[in-house]
């Protein structure tokens, strides 16, 4: 099939002018070479784009494709047929979730109304904690937070004050 491919496009170049049948099949097979491991199917469409005359890739109509030339319009044939496939597959490989049913969308509303009525109870036996309680925890620890904060800082400084301080009495003892 590589063969009918290349020898289509080849037809209307140099290909029986001349030569003896051995040169025209080592240049098949050149063509073949490079095209080996693409597929059928952009191998076709390279080919029918230089038949054409509107390849993907610059190319000088004056001469013969290279077979790197042809195996490179075969790739830059391919890519957007690779990015559908990964598209397809992105779809295909989806998860789907069935819609909630009028029965499941009633039991979450009924499940949601008895936790905003629990009467006052975050877990059995565990009673709600007020919104000032929830507030003084936070102020509290963020208070303990800060303290940290202070001991590592002025830690920090102390530690930085001794440096300059030697850095400057050793410039006084250097300068005279």
């Amino acid at each position: 099939m590589i063969d009918a491919a290349v020898t289509r496009v080849l037809l209307g170049f140099e290909q029986g002018r001349g030569r003896g049948e051995v040169e025209e099949n080592a240049l098949l097979a050149e063509y073949v070479s490079a095209l080996k491991d693409l597929p059928l199917a952009g191998i076709h469409g390279a080919a029918e784009r230089f038949r054409s005359g509107t390849t993907l890739l610059p190319w000088s109509r004056r001469w013969r494709p290279s077979p790197a030339e042809f195996a490179a319009e075969a790739r830059e044939g391919l890519i957007p047929k690779r990015a559908l496939l990964v598209h397809i597959r992105q779809i295909l490989e989806a998860e789907v979730y069935d819609p909630p049913t009028d029965e499941d969308r009633a039991k979450v509303a009924q499940i949601a109304a008895s936790w905003l009525n629990r009467g006052g109870e975050a877990e059995p036996g565990r009673p709600r904690p007020t919104p000032e309680a929830v507030a003084a925890a936070r102020e509290d620890v963020l208070h303990e937070h800060g303290a940290k904060f202070r001991e590592v800082a002025v830690g920090s400084l102390a530690q930085l004050a001794a440096r300059l301080g030697a850095k400057a009495s050793a410039h006084r003892e250097q300068v005279p």
